[in-house]
């Protein structure tokens, strides 16, 4: 099934997606193989996001990838996923290096206390077939797969994360006009991910 989300170039099937039912519908897809040792976190949403027009099979796709990418990074250390999703317009710096249009956007953010990827890993995560892991450990389509979700949906997805310092994942989707006009909360900042050790991982 990934390997077919990544080869089509197919439009996605967007109709109105409730963020919090999303975000619970990936919370528990994921809890099912959850290890012990990792905590995984599903802030609640505001209260004003609107509905995301979206193909809601996709952003669930997208965002399990990502948080299962971080309980394998994690592995058997003790470790936190964090799941968000906030209003945000990015500055224009930000932007300009995601090939994005200064708007608002919808964000999930995907943050861990793991390992961390070094400049090097994090410019090929995104490649087919890409992986750290061992023979026989993952097919490294993963981050692939989300990056083709994102791209027919005009959003991006942007990655912040060092050795030692976990890593974070931020899936941009604009918002449509109708979107738009309604009531905006504070714009705030990417966040930076938090403190952990260890040495990289990608699916």
């Amino acid at each position: 099934r990934q390997i077919l989300t990544f080869s089509r170039n197919d439009q996605p099937e967007r109709r109105p997606v409730q963020v919090r039912e999303v975000m619970e519908d990936t919370a528990r897809l994921l809890r099912v193989s959850l290890p012990p040792a990792i905590e995984l976190q599903v802030h609640e949403p505001a209260s004003n996001l609107p509905a995301l027009m979206a193909d809601p099979t996709q952003v669930e796709q997208a965002l399990f990838n990502l948080c299962n990418n971080a309980m394998q990074a994690l592995g058997e250390e003790r470790g936190q996923i964090e799941l968000k999703a906030f209003r945000l317009t990015p500055d224009s710096y930000h932007c300009e290096r995601l090939g994005l249009p200064v708007t608002e956007y919808l964000v999930f953010m995907v943050q861990d206390n793991g390992p961390g990827m070094d400049a090097a890993t994090q410019r090929r995560i995104f490649e087919p077939f890409f992986t750290t892991k061992p023979v026989g450990q993952g097919t490294g389509l993963g981050l692939s797969v989300v990056h083709g979700v994102m791209r027919p949906h005009g959003g991006a997805v942007d990655v912040h994360s060092e050795p030692g310092h976990g890593s974070c994942f931020m899936l941009y989707f604009p918002f449509s006009d109708a979107q738009q006009a309604q009531p905006a909360i504070q714009t705030i900042a990417p966040a930076s991910p938090p403190a952990a050790s260890g040495a990289a991982s990608a699916e």
